[in-house]
């Protein structure tokens, strides 16, 4: 197993390992994970987030920073679930970028709420129960 010395190259070995998805994926978690650790963590002595409060993170840095283009760029760099935010994290975590603590899997991240219905609700109609697209 190759580690990085710098998130750069940690991306880049990320990527040759995982090409599914676009090395701008791994920038925004790493922006997502610093403004969801503000978010959920800052008072904590253990600054560490579960894979909720991450994948939550990432849809809510997603929709501040893209609105709703959010969902089409997350796909853009292959990014459209909550086990896709997991696969990013383990790729970042096997180069040597990101740690985990005992106790932690790459499971944690399936299951968790729907990508699109987060990133689609908050433009979505009231009287609707979730945006179709139309094509």
């Amino acid at each position: 197993m190759e580690f990085a010395n710098c998130f750069e190259d940690g991306v880049v070995l990320a990527c040759r390992k995982d090409p599914r998805f676009k090395a701008d994926a791994y920038d925004f978690l790493r922006k997502a994970m610093d403004v969801a650790t503000e978010r959920y963590a800052c008072n904590r002595s253990n600054k560490h987030l579960s894979a909720e409060e991450l994948y939550i993170g990432c849809c809510a840095y997603a929709l501040e920073e893209y609105g709703p283009l959010a969902k089409l760029v997350l796909q853009s760099w292959g990014v459209r679930s909550s086990e896709d935010v997991g696969c990013l994290v383990y790729n970042l975590i096997e180069v040597g970028i990101f740690g985990k603590q005992k106790g932690d899997s790459q499971d944690e991240f399936a299951g968790l709420p729907s990508m699109e219905k987060i990133l689609d609700e908050p433009y979505c109609p009231e009287e609707q129960d979730g945006c179709q697209v139309q094509g």
